[in-house]
């Protein structure tokens, strides 16, 4: 059972690693995790056999031990696309940077990753989809034009911060024409664990990323150890082109890079990081489902301690059943990626074919409506996720 919580986990929780600080000066390090939007009655196939009732039991034992109790949303205000087809599984991923711990209710934070996780039932495909956390957007409770990081929060009438991850799923819903219906969000605090509890990860990397990754470790060492409190080493890595291993520490700055310190290396801006935490994600999916059961026994464990999320335990075990009777495990070593990957916005400014614009001033990225940017991103979603697009209001 717990490996199939594992596997979930690692499919939801493993998208976080790109929420930083703005400041790469300091290791401000916290973690989004994405939800996974799931209708029991009419996503889940009627012929798909049920979990046995012991693995039933054991997942509600891993998770009431940690004292998880699902959120709730109100659905009838998600702005959700009714038009969508039902055999895909869209999961929104939310990355917060809160600087505590634990994931505090109220604590303020924004949700610098957000990611869309969709899963086919027919085909057993994995797609995974960022939209830059600078994206302007309209927040569907305020009407205001605001970067879709700050819709994870709101401000009541004292001024006083309220977690709000219902206007997060609404506002993509909106925008982008959607059905998501649930989400996670992990706090970074405990990405570094799970990579850790799963034994680290192998990764390519350039000459500049290890450089990066060295400086920042060695940099910030003693908010580290405080941080974390494992006392555990981190040896340097080569400064070269090539796969090396990283610890959970290690692999969390990859995805935090954004800008190099030496002006000998260019990281790409939050462009690159959002690859870089795609890359993670699929990479660390490829290692669990290499693993057996007894080498994922503590990540469960450790994973609920970090997240929140509106899904029940039988949402969790439908979907996980689901990916694992897909055949994913029988890809393994048959692709070098096991997730197909898409980014808001799209194109490229060295293609001629972007459909933004970017103010270096204030950070923020523009799609227009007046010239159909913006709905070139709308269809180019729906594309690559259901091969067309289906309008909200046909």
């Amino acid at each position: 059972m717990k490996r199939l919580l594992s596997l979930l986990l690692v499919l939801a929780l493993a998208l976080p690693f790109a929420a930083f600080a703005e400041n790469d000066e300091e290791l401000d390090i916290e973690v989004i995790v994405e939800d996974v939007d799931l209708d029991e009655t009419d996503s889940v196939p009627a012929d798909a056999a049920p979990l046995p009732p012991e693995l039933q039991a054991e997942l509600a034992s891993s998770l009431e031990s940690k004292d998880y109790v699902p959120t709730a949303l109100d659905n009838n205000n998600l702005y959700i696309n009714p038009n969508l087809p039902g055999n895909v599984i869209n999961i929104l991923l939310l990355g917060v940077d809160t600087r505590n711990a634990e994931l505090i209710e109220n604590d303020v934070k924004l949700a610098d990753v957000q990611m869309i996780l969709s899963y086919n039932y027919d085909t057993g495909a994995i797609k995974l989809s960022s939209i830059l956390r600078d994206t302007l957007v309209v927040n569907p409770n305020t009407g205001k034009n605001r970067p879709i990081n700050e819709s994870y929060q709101s401000y009541d009438a004292k001024n006083i911060f309220h977690d709000n991850p219902q206007r997060s799923v609404a506002t993509v819903n909106y925008n982008f024409e959607m059905n998501i219906q649930y989400y996670v969000t992990i706090n970074f605090h405990g990405v570094a664990a799970i990579i850790d509890t799963i034994g680290g990860v192998d990764v390519d990397l350039t000459k500049g990323e290890a450089w990066n990754i060295n400086y920042y470790i060695k940099k910030n060492g003693s908010r580290i150890g405080r941080t974390y409190g494992t006392g555990q080493s981190h040896p340097a890595l080569e400064v070269k082109d090539g796969v090396q291993h990283l610890d959970g520490i290690q692999a969390l700055m990859y995805a935090r890079l954004r800008k190099s310190l030496s002006p000998k290396y260019d990281m790409g801006g939050d462009w690159q990081r959002t690859v870089r935490t795609r890359h993670l994600m699929d990479l660390l999916l490829q290692k669990v489902l290499k693993m057996g059961a007894m080498d994922l026994l503590d990540l469960v464990g450790t994973a609920v301690e970090y997240i929140n999320s509106n899904m029940n335990v039988n949402t969790m075990a439908d979907l996980v059943l689901q990916v694992l009777r897909s055949g994913i495990t029988e890809k393994l070593g048959k692709s070098d990626s096991l997730i197909e990957q898409f980014r808001i916005p799209m194109g490229d400014a060295e293609t001629g074919d972007k459909t933004w614009s970017y103010d270096p001033d204030s950070g923020k990225i523009f799609m227009s409506r007046n010239n159909g940017n913006f709905q070139k991103n709308i269809e180019g979603l729906h594309e690559f996720i259901y091969g067309k697009y289906y309008p909200a209001n046909p």
